[in-house]
């Protein structure tokens, strides 16, 4: 129908949803339609600094919270309390309290990999794929401890996916830059180049 039509243009350099004279438009469904990318640009620094604060408690010289009984290791426990998938309560006994160390610093780096990547716009697709797998981990572990609100993870994880089908990375970040370079090495046959703008 022609109401559910919108105009998109035929960018040839970095897409930020504006058109410059004489450039080609065509006709295209609703779910194709342009927007500026400012928005998820600053939404995407927002997040990548949420995750660079849940970083800052992960304390290696407390172990993680073994020795004070605070931080990661209170908040494990209260997963294994209320659990809300048993199997993965039956994970965090039998493998990640045993190796908890290992665990401990595997969520530190994580943490920080997703936060530098997202507030650079470096890498934003893989910094944004990370980031789905951890707060889906967090929400399966977290959903059913008392006084947690569910909304709130499921927005963790809505907004890397739609960092993720985008190009949030070209909007206040390094991702601007290394596209177009990539894109002319890839448009020569390179499948590294093909992978490496994927990324970006």
């Amino acid at each position: 129908m022609a109401t559910a039509l919108r105009t998109e243009a035929v960018m040839t350099g970095p897409r930020n949803g504006r058109a410059a004279p004489g450039e080609e438009r065509r006709p295209t469904g609703w779910l194709r339609a342009t927007a500026p990318l400012w928005p998820l640009g600053l939404a995407r620094i927002l997040y990548g600094y949420l995750w660079w604060q849940q970083s800052a408690w992960k304390i290696p010289s407390d172990d993680f919270g073994r020795k004070s009984g605070g931080g990661l290791w209170y908040w494990v426990h209260e997963e294994i309390q209320y659990p809300t998938v048993p199997a993965f309560r039956d994970f965090l006994v039998n493998v990640m309290i045993p190796h908890w160390t290992f665990f401990g610093w595997m969520t530190l780096v994580t943490e920080t990999f997703i936060a530098v990547t997202l507030i650079l716009g470096l890498g934003t697709r893989l910094g944004s794929l990370v980031a789905i797998g951890m707060a889906a981990n967090i929400t399966i572990g977290i959903l059913s401890v008392p006084h947690e609100w569910g909304w709130t993870y499921a927005m963790l994880i809505t907004f890397p996916i739609l960092f993720l089908l985008t190009d949030a990375g070209r909007s206040f970040g390094v991702d601007a830059f290394l596209a177009p370079p990539l894109d002319r090495a890839a448009a020569r046959g390179s499948r590294l180049a093909r992978v490496a703008r994927w990324i970006v």
